[in-house]
């Protein structure tokens, strides 16, 4: 819901109506005809949603769109309710026109206006998501990537979608993340893209994508966005770019929580390679084949290679599998990925979430 200063409704040189919330509308006050505003001169007409037989006038910033009231109203019933309370104004009069004042950033609103006069950019099934009385028809299809819009259409989208009533465009959107945002293990591995690659180039900062999902609300890809962030430089994590500024809260508990998953898999990696049961390698071009020597030595320094491997793999993505084709044998090789894997299970549900600050996955 908006907030009481989201929306502001006026006529330039026309009665005024202020108006409280989207969903509350109330008239506060109606004054007398006026000389014309400063405002409307500075103002820019955006360049394409300009209408010149548009009855209504929008202000998002220093940018006026002009746009039909009918085809608004008909496509988000809440901005219906806005247009309801506006002053009744011949459109003819002097080319008045009553005007509205939003609290939108320009291109959020351009998106807005360009998913209802353009309907057949994003479209959507409405039978897939169980929607019988929309007055809109959509047909879902993003051309780019996997249907998934780039990152500051999908936002743009979302926030719309959510803020003036589009129910159905919102919950196929957030369902085009579940893929790269997994919440199972299964989904993990199957998953071709994850986090914020699947909203393709330009790559966005994970920051921005977990910024965007706590807003919003999107509480099941959070925990995952949360630890895709926590995997950049602490610049990275600390950037100060527009859109990628964490709230201070957030970045003191994702600073804390990487620290304690680095520590968990050293600790798996540790009790692997020195508490597991590594015995004697017969095979020249593995590592372990130094254990077959008698000196504890020669046998520790073979598994501090390998140990050495695993931590420098942690130091990137704590859910990949090491790399130690390279020092191991097949058959050895494939063991520790076997037992590794098993542990990545068990961490990625029992223990990630939790770290990252969310009770479960189910919790979420």
């Amino acid at each position: 819901m908006a907030s009481p200063s989201d929306i502001r409704v006026s006529a330039r040189s026309s009665p005024t109506l202020s108006i409280s919330t989207v969903s509350d509308l109330t008239t506060t006050e109606l004054g007398d005809d006026v000389g014309e505003s400063s405002d409307e001169q500075r103002n820019i007409r955006h360049h394409t949603f300009y209408f010149e037989d548009g009855d209504v006038e929008i202000v998002c910033g220093d940018t006026v769109f002009r746009v039909h009231s009918t085809i608004i109203s008909f496509a988000s019933t809440k901005l219906r309710d806005v247009f309801s309370q506006l002053p009744r104004i011949h459109p003819q009069t002097l080319g008045r026109r009553p005007r509205i004042i939003l609290n939108d950033g320009v291109e959020d609103f351009a998106t807005l206006l360009k998913m209802i006069y353009t309907p057949g950019w994003v479209s959507l099934s409405l039978t897939e998501v169980g929607s019988v009385n929309c007055p809109l028809t959509f047909d879902y299809r993003f051309p780019a990537r996997n249907k998934v819009p780039e990152f500051t259409v999908f936002a743009s989208l979302l926030r719309m979608t959510t803020k003036y009533g589009f129910p159905e465009i919102r919950e196929a959107l957030v369902e085009e993340l579940k893929g790269a945002y997994p919440t199972k293990w299964e989904d993990f591995e199957t998953a071709r893209v994850l986090g914020e690659d699947v909203f393709g180039s330009p790559r966005p900062h994970p920051n921005a994508v977990l910024n965007l999902f706590l807003e919003q609300d999107i509480k099941f890809a959070s925990p995952f966005a949360a630890y895709r962030a926590g995997l950049g430089t602490p610049s990275s994590l600390a950037s100060d770019e527009p859109g990628a500024i964490l709230p201070r809260s957030t970045l003191v508990s994702i600073i804390h929580s990487i620290g304690e998953i680095r520590r968990t898999a050293n600790v798996a990696a540790h009790t692997i390679i020195y508490i597991g049961n590594w015995g004697v390698c017969a095979e020249e071009v593995c590592t372990l084949n130094a254990a077959s020597t008698s000196r504890p030595e020669q046998r520790m320094e073979a598994l501090n290679k390998i140990y050495n491997v695993m931590v420098e793999r942690i130091e990137g993505d704590m859910l990949t599998p090491p790399s130690l084709r390279n020092h191991l044998c097949g058959g050895c090789a494939e063991r520790l990925e076997r037992i590794h894997l098993n542990w990545r299970k068990r961490f990625f549900w029992a223990r990630l979430p939790r770290l990252l600050g969310w009770t479960s996955w189910e919790g979420v």
